[in-house]
Parts: C-alpha cells; sequence; structure tokens
C-alpha cells in the first residue's frame, strides 16, 4: 500500500488511516469511520480514482490519422516510426438496385473495380491499411438500423451513394452528416438526380467506362485522403460553422470525471487554506469555505466545515443549511448529524437538536462528547415553568448520557461534573439528602484543578469547572477567582454563548428546590451576577 505503485482498495487505505491517527499520546484510542479526519482520505482516494480512470480512456482513445508527409519524405517513412491502423471505410449504397436510370446496376461489379482500388489507394496515400465495409454484406445478428447508424457515427472516411435517390442512403446521410465533421465524400452515376440539400454539395459522378472509372478513383481517393490529413476541415453541411462536437461518450465521461477531480482537489485546497488561517481572520476562512463549495457542491468536508465556521461566528441559520446540505449528501455521517444538533442548541431549538445527537449517536455511539451533549440538551429540556421545577424523567435521561459519556471518556472532567450537577437537581426533586452531592464536588476538585493546570491556560472551560467545584461547595472567594480568570480568557466573540452556558446551572441551583446552604446559596449568588456583569444588555434582559 505505501510503496506508491498501485491504489489500494478504498476499505483498506480507511482502516490504515483510523489506525494510524488513533496513535497519540503514546497510546491508541479509536477513530470513528466517519471522522472528518479520516473522511479526507477518502475525498483523496476518489480524487485519485478519478485521474486514474483518465489515464486509462486517454490511452484507450485512437489515435488520429498520420499527419501528411513533410516535404520529400514518403508516407510510408512519415508513417514508419508509427504504429499502423486501420482507416475504416463504410459505403452507404442501395441494397439491391440502383435504380431505373442506373447505367451501372452490377453491384457486385461497382464494389470489385470502384470501392475496393479506391480503398487500396487511400491506403497507399497514407501508409496505413484500410478496411471496406458495405452494411449489405454485414452477416453479423441485430437491428440494421443500429448498425447504420453506428457506422455514421464511426466510420474514418463514408462514402454516400446517391444513384437512384434510395431513401435509407439519404437517411443515413443525414445521420453522418449530423454527427461527423468529415470525411463524407457523395457519390452518383448521374448527378442531375441528386437531391434535397445533398444537391447543394459537391458529388462526384462514376461510371462503368475506363475513363470515367479511373477519373472517379482519383477524385474519390483524393477527397479522402485530403479529408483524413486536415482534421480540422469540416465537410458536413450541418457542422459547419456549428459550436458543437462530438466526442466519444467513454471519452466525454473521462474527461468529466477528471474536471469533477480537479474541481474536487481545488475545493480541497480551499479548505485547507481556509483551515490554515488564524482564528482572528474568520470572515476570510468563510470566504474560501464558500468558494470551495462552490466549485465542488457534493463536497462533504467543504460543508461541514463551512457549517463549523458559520457556526463558531454565531450565524445559526446559515449553519444549519450548510450542515444539513452535509447530511443529504451522506446520512449516515455521525460527525455532521453532532455538528447540525450543536447549531440547533445555540438558537434555541433544544428538541431539534436532541434528535440530531441523537441521530448522531445511532451512527456512532463510541463518541463521548456527543453522550455529554445531548446530556446537556436533556438538562435543559427538563426545565419547565415555574422555573423552580424540574421534569424527573428528563433529568433521568440526561444523567445516562453523561455517564455513558463517563464510561467513554474515563476522567474527563465536564460529564463528570455535570453527573453531579444532575443529581443535585434530582435530589432537590426526590426530597433526598443532598450532601454526597456536596461530597462529590469536593472530590471533583482535585480532578478539575489537573485540568485547568493541564491546559496551560488557554482553554476557559477547565477554569469554569474548578469554579464551580469551589463556589458549589461554600469556598467564595477563590471560586469567584477562578471565575474570573476564566471570563478572561473567552474570546470576545464568544462571551455571550459562554457566559449564557454558564450561568444557567448556576440559576438553577438557586431557584430550585432550595438546593444550596446559605454560605454556598451567597457565594453562587454572586458568580452569577459576575456573569450578568459580563454579558450584552439584551442577553440579561
Amino acid at each position: 500500500m505505501l510503496n506508491g505503485k498501485r491504489l489500494p482498495r478504498l476499505e483498506l487505505l480507511l482502516a490504515l488511516v483510523q489506525t494510524l491517527l488513533g496513535f497519540t499520546d503514546g497510546g491508541h484510542h479509536p477513530i470513528p469511520l466517519r471522522d472528518p479526519r479520516v473522511e479526507v482520505w477518502r475525498d483523496r482516494w476518489n480524487a485519485l480514482q478519478l485521474l486514474q480512470s483518465s489515464a486509462k480512456q486517454a490511452i484507450v482513445v485512437a489515435a488520429e490519422v498520420p499527419p501528411a508527409p513533410e516535404p520529400g519524405q514518403s508516407a510510408e517513412a512519415s508513417a514508419s516510426d508509427e504504429p499502423l491502423r486501420t482507416v475504416r471505410i463504410f459505403v452507404a449504397m442501395p441494397g439491391t438496385s440502383m435504380g431505373a436510370q442506373a447505367c451501372w446496376a452490377n453491384i457486385p461489379e461497382i464494389r470489385r473495380q470502384l470501392l475496393e482500388p479506391v480503398a487500396s489507394l487511400i491506403g497507399e496515400a497514407l501508409g496505413c491499411q484500410t478496411h471496406l465495409v458495405i452494411e449489405k454484406e454485414k452477416t453479423s445478428m441485430g437491428t440494421v438500423h443500429r448498425s447504420m447508424f453506428r457506422e455514421a457515427m464511426d466510420a474514418d472516411v463514408y462514402i454516400a451513394d446517391l444513384s437512384g435517390a434510395n431513401p435509407n442512403v439519404y437517411l443515413e446521410l443525414g445521420v453522418r452528416w449530423a454527427l461527423r465533421d468529415a470525411v463524407t465524400v457523395l457519390v452518383s452515376q448521374d448527378i442531375q438526380e441528386v437531391r434535397y440539400n445533398a444537391s447543394a454539395s459537391r458529388v462526384i459522378r462514376y461510371g462503368p467506362m475506363p475513363e470515367e472509372l479511373k477519373e472517379a478513383q482519383r477524385q474519390i481517393t483524393q477527397a479522402a485522403v485530403e479529408g483524413l490529413r486536415q482534421p480540422e476541415r469540416v465537410d458536413s453541411p450541418v457542422r459547419e460553422d456549428s459550436d458543437y462536437v462530438t466526442v466519444p461518450r467513454l471519452h466525454y465521461e473521462a474527461l468529466a470525471a477528471e474536471i469533477a477531480g480537479l474541481r474536487a482537489q481545488q475545493g480541497e485546497d480551499l479548505i485547507d487554506a481556509a483551515l490554515a488561517l488564524s482564528g482572528d481572520d474568520q470572515a476570510r476562512g468563510i470566504e474560501l469555505l464558500h468558494d470551495a463549495v462552490a466549485r465542488n457542491p457534493s463536497s462533504l468536508r467543504g460543508h461541514f466545515e463551512l457549517g463549523i465556521a458559520l457556526r463558531r461566528e454565531n450565524r445559526y441559520a446559515e449553519a444549519e443549511s450548510a450542515l444539513q446540505i452535509c447530511v443529504q449528501l451522506r446520512a449516515d455521517h455521525a460527525p455532521s448529524w453532532r455538528e447540525l444538533g450543536t447549531t440547533r442548541s445555540k438558537h434555541g431549538a433544544l428538541q431539534d437538536a436532541a434528535d440530531a445527537f441523537a441521530r448522531a449517536l445511532e451512527l456512532d455511539d463510541s463518541d463521548a462528547e456527543t453522550w455529554a451533549i445531548l446530556g446537556g440538551l436533556h438538562r435543559r429540556l427538563a426545565r419547565r415553568d415555574p422555573p423552580e421545577r424540574f421534569d424527573a424523567a428528563e433529568l433521568e435521561r440526561a444523567l445516562g448520557c453523561y455517564r455513558r459519556a463517563i464510561a467513554l471518556s474515563g476522567n474527563d472532567i465536564y460529564p463528570r461534573l455535570n453527573e453531579a450537577r444532575v443529581e443535585l437537581l434530582l435530589s432537590g426533586a426526590r426530597s433526598t439528602d443532598p450532601s454526597p452531592v456536596f461530597d462529590r464536588f469536593r472530590r471533583l476538585e482535585h480532578l478539575a484543578r489537573f485540568a485547568a493546570e493541564d491546559t496551560a491556560g488557554t482553554d476557559p472551560w477547565p477554569f469554569f469547572d474548578l469554579a464551580d467545584t469551589l463556589l458549589l461547595t461554600g469556598r467564595e472567594a477563590e471560586g469567584l477567582a477562578q471565575l474570573r480568570k476564566a471570563i478572561g480568557l473567552v474570546r470576545p466573540e464568544e462571551i455571550e454563548p459562554v457566559l449564557s452556558s454558564v450561568v444557567a446551572p448556576l440559576q438553577d441551583f438557586l431557584t430550585c428546590y432550595q438546593l444550596l446552604p446559605p454560605a454556598t446559596a451567597n457565594a453562587v449568588s454572586k458568580a452569577v451576577a459576575e456573569c450578568l456583569r459580563h454579558l450584552p444588555q439584551r442577553t440579561k434582559a
């Protein structure tokens, strides 16, 4: 797989990428198949496959007729360095009768004395082999019309014998003119009987007499050879001055696939450029991501990263639209459902958000963060009017989600602290002793301190968690100090959503069930006031 000599199977490549990505911090952690970092490699594999297919098609497409020889060089010499190709010459002519006015009615003789010599002369002039085909002489089974019309597309030289004004020949000639620029040669025993629009084209007269037969051979050969040597020349009155060209479907599909691959790669480059920008240039990053999905509308990664970027800028409606495209492109992409749930929760659509997270977990139930966030949604859904009451069933759902997150994440402080918060609310709803829960907060303080120190003062959330463990155990001064430190680490553009998330659980503890001892309640009240002081006026209202 790693020597670069062949493209491995997609499932094998993704398995290798999952394995390698899992090695972090001296250990190995499972990586979900739908992880965005794995999806990048799926897109790269698809782009390589498209390019590989295009290369194969380029080999399959036949070379054009050899160019005219240089002055002083024979056709045979000019072709000596190239593999010989066969020029296909198809003749559309009456099948049984050359018409009542025909002076030469013997069709086999016309082949032997006119058409076969013409094929030989063309081969000699071009230094190649020729293959003369007359539809009537074919013996393979199948629809006659399909074979005739295929020849109208495929034949290098198409000779239409209009003698006797046979309607089938005119039909075939019309198909040829519609499909190919060249080379089409019109012949007839009587030029005066050429009908319809064909009468405006040059028609070569032939007959059985030696001189006229020889001249017809010369003219037909010259017309065919000149046409083959000038591939840019158009002799079809239908296609002359037309903006359209005809290419084999296989070639067209290969080119379309190559273009799609290039556009996909351009989109990937733009995504990489957007993600490489610093956090201070979010507007430029979003602009690049918009450009990426415009170039490659089917890019799951592009819409996914755009949705995340828009959500971080609080542009929730736009973010949700981008993420909706993600789940339409791939309904089994768990990270997209998770981000969709996060975006919906940010603008208050809690039940829709919970549904999105539940869908993410149906697809991948091994992500601890998704379980923890779903727990937070159920906790918010548990709030009822009046505000001092909670829905115990929703709290139980929240508790179950947090415990599932703990089982997956080990000593992560976030789900453990939220488990304790929910248990405190449930003790009020059940009228049970909250003392064991306060003891839990004291023990969690150690884990919160470790998490805060581990971030080296860059992430505000461990400091908010540490502040909660201190405030909820009555240590007002130290708790407020940690709270202020956490607020100072929040980016200005994120202050509203972050502090709104922090203050809501604290207010729950103050308003519900008289849960807190007086000293603790006083500390928590001051923490709420501190948070509200930093929130914009409209949020407080």
